[in-house]
């Protein structure tokens, strides 16, 4: 159980680190703007669009279309920019809008695509840069979030949620004290801006800062109690500290308040598998991917906590599913490893831990799992220059996948 737990831990800490704010604030900012008056808005552009006869008027599908997703019509919102952009290519605010929309659709990379086409008209445009970083930050593209939200506050430097997602992007790349940097900036501000709390606080846990996280994210609720952010941060925090069942309380009152996020549910699936509730967590990941189909980490989780039951070759399904996403990740080549060697299929496993081997010189799991099954196929230890170089990179590695 200790092994397996430590399995967890290493990947959970990654997730731990990463704010979660990308994956639904725009939920927040777009209900923000619904007005009483939008239904009577959409159907005076239908008149200018229909009755007027100007089928050709590309800026009123814009402003349908923008209509419309502040409706929350978002597929219906693409149409009007589709036609805006037929009539009128070279709209960069189409392009701008069209890009949100998909964002708000889970479309993350046709969102990117947008954002470079209104950029490539557009070479100024703060906002673009602004929504394209923030597309990739939801992508778990880091570096290219930083250079993007780096563009846009050079071109605006008083935008709050600007530093608030750049402070984001370098908590998941594991720079905490410039991460803190942002957020204080946004603070600076915007001294009642929940999320920056909340953020800051991520960041601080990722320092070990716990007590001073805490003060933040008490800060966070006396700002704004339904503040979700706050309870995934909480929740994260809680995680690190080993407080699985707190943690998977704070998970369950975020989800209350953005029951569609698949970022959620998949945290919370990890909560569920170090308290050993694999089938649970396993149902938070299948609700993660039915809301995200392309998200990498519930596939590798599920693959975890299926391996954890005994169900190898789903297990490699799903490992086959995040290295499809994420080809360049050795650790899941080292775990589908494992899930073919509990199969019997060494020379399989071989070829994992070979390709993890490749993309991490380094992994002395991959090492000392290689070493083992080739034990399995009746080859000898001694045999294998390998293993000093295993015990050299990890001297407490101990038998057993």
């Amino acid at each position: 159980m200790m092994r397996a737990l430590k399995k967890w831990g290493g990947f959970v800490a990654v997730a731990v680190a990463c704010t979660t704010a990308a994956a639904y604030v725009w939920t927040n900012d777009a209900s923000a703007h619904i007005s009483q008056d939008l239904p009577l808005h959409i159907a005076d552009l239908n008149q200018t669009l229909r009755l007027r006869l100007q089928p050709d008027n590309a800026h009123a599908y814009i402003s349908r279309g923008n209509a419309k997703g502040d409706l929350g019509q978002y597929q219906d919102a693409i149409s009007d920019y589709d036609q805006a952009l037929q009539l009128q290519p070279g709209n960069a605010h189409a392009y701008d809008h069209r890009g949100f929309a998909r964002f708000m659709l889970g479309q993350y990379q046709n969102a990117i695509a947008d954002y470079d086409q209104a950029l490539q008209l557009r070479p100024d445009f703060s906002a673009a840069y602004f929504y394209r970083g923030v597309a990739q930050l939801a992508l778990g593209q880091y570096q290219e979030a930083v250079a993007d939200l780096d563009q846009a506050l050079r071109l605006w430097p008083d935008d709050v949620s600007a530093y608030i997602y750049r402070g984001g992007a370098k908590v998941c790349l594991g720079q905490f004290q410039e991460a803190i940097v942002d957020y204080n900036q946004a603070l600076l501000l915007q001294p009642d801006n929940a999320d920056a709390y909340a953020g800051r606080a991520n960041a601080k846990s990722g320092l070990g800062q716990y007590q001073n996280a805490f003060a933040d994210l008490e800060q966070a609720f006396q700002l704004q109690p339904d503040n979700a952010d706050a309870y995934v941060v909480r929740g994260h925090a809680k995680t690190l500290l080993g407080q699985y069942q707190d943690a998977l309380a704070d998970y369950s009152q975020a989800l209350q308040l953005l029951p569609d996020t698949a970022a959620i549910y998949s945290y919370r699936g990890h909560a569920r598998a170090h308290l050993g509730q694999y089938q649970d967590a396993i149902s938070d990941y299948n609700q993660a991917l039915q809301l995200q189909p392309d998200h990498a980490r519930a596939y590798l989780y599920r693959g975890h906590a299926r391996v954890e039951l005994g169900q190898y070759q789903d297990a490699i399904v799903d490992y086959d599913q995040a290295l499809q996403l994420q080809p360049d990740k050795a650790g899941i080549y080292v775990h589908r490893g494992v899930a073919r060697a509990h199969l019997g299929q060494y020379q399989d496993a071989i070829t994992d831990y070979d390709q993890a081997l490749q993309l991490q010189p380094g992994n002395a799991r991959a090492y000392h799992n290689r070493i083992l099954a080739k034990l399995n196929l009746g080859q000898s230890r001694n045999t294998f220059p390998g293993y000093d170089q295993t015990l050299h990179l990890q001297p407490d590695l101990v038998d057993g996948y």
